[in-house]
């Protein structure tokens, strides 16, 4: 694809002279100030001047004598004539990435560091200062908070006493359905074996890249994004219909829901729209406890039986209380 280049463009600020070009206007053609490669900015699409590329291209470098900006091809300073192999590569911009309507996703220019040049005189080598670094650090400091509140959560405790108010127990299965159902999603996602019914092609979106080249020009380059087919379809497949369930307390003998299929088909190992099948299991077994201090109400669950009714009504236990949340830590239970 081929790229355009176009010449940046800087305000003097001594004089205040606006809109001047990169590179045409290596001073100010106003007071005579030296331009500063920091404050070169993209100018807006209407404003763009075109330029030719030529031999001296590449990045601006500060004349190591006297700082001057000189075109990074040249060996010898056109200020001053020192020899430019020591000369420092000048500030260049950051990318600024225009999307569809004109959308400005990066701003330009950047902020101006302290200690200007006089007029006529060389700018200062500009220092590399990261201007989003407090977002690192409001990052860090949140990072560091949620660390500490978890921390909080599982180490800090408070002792307290319970006792046994009541047993519960729930039992559930799971039953999928064989059926037809519409989803949609990637064309290149669909699963083999199902019906596409629509496809679709989203529209292309282009955004137009500024590339800043450090010499007082800059390119524009055409970035453009094909988006993913999409497609509506219809699939068979297995998927929970419903969930039969059980429960009671500790006179009540746990028992599975009784489970009633709907199959169709000769066969059972055929796959036919309507058909049913047990899927997945649970099993909780819950105790409710009375806190002493407080007077709440807490559970603990467990997954084993017997240890379930190994929790007597009326039976006293030490235990702990998470301090943030409050919640019993049942793995602390003690007679």
């Amino acid at each position: 694809m081929t790229e355009k280049t176009y010449e940046m463009m800087w305000d003097c600020e001594f004089c205040g002279e606006q809109k001047l070009l990169g590179v045409t206007h290596r001073f100010c053609p106003n007071c005579g100030a030296a331009q500063n490669p920091q404050k070169r900015y993209f100018p807006d699409d209407n404003q763009k001047v075109a330029v030719q590329d030529h031999q001296y291209v590449g990045a601006d470098r500060h004349c190591p004598a006297c700082s001057q900006a000189q075109s990074a091809a040249v060996k010898h300073c056109a200020n001053c004539g020192s020899p430019m192999e020591a000369g420092s590569v000048a500030h260049q911009q950051q990318d600024q990435v225009v999307g569809p309507g004109g959308a400005v996703a990066q701003a330009a220019p950047g902020q101006v560091p302290p200690g200007m040049a006089a007029p006529g005189q060389a700018p200062p080598v500009p220092e590399k200062k990261s201007g989003k670094s407090w977002v690192f650090v409001v990052i860090g400091v949140v990072v560091l908070a949620v660390i500490a509140l978890i921390i909080m959560r599982f180490v800090w405790k408070e002792k307290t006493g319970v006792e046994v108010t009541g047993h519960t127990w729930t039992r559930t299965i799971e039953i999928e359905r064989y059926d037809k159902f519409k989803e949609s999603g990637a064309c290149k996602n669909v699963p083999s074996g199902s019906k596409v019914t629509k496809r679709t092609q989203g529209k292309k979106t282009c955004k137009t890249r500024k590339v800043d080249q450090g010499d007082g020009t800059f390119k524009e380059k055409k970035e453009c994004k094909q988006p993913e087919e999409q497609c509506q379809y219809e699939v068979k497949k297995w998927k929970t219909a419903r969930t039969l369930k059980e429960s009671g307390d500790l006179d009540d003998e746990p028992i599975w829901p009784k489970v009633t299929l709907n199959k169709k088909g000769k066969k059972k190992s055929k796959k036919k729209v309507g058909s049913e099948r047990e899927g997945k299991r649970t099993e909780s077994y819950t105790v409710v406890f009375k806190d002493d201090n407080s007077g709440d109400t807490e559970k603990c669950s467990f997954s084993d039986k017997s240890k379930w009714k190994s929790f007597e009504k009326g039976a006293k236990y030490k235990a702990e209380k998470y301090g943030l949340g409050g919640d019993l830590d049942c793995d602390s239970l003690k007679k």
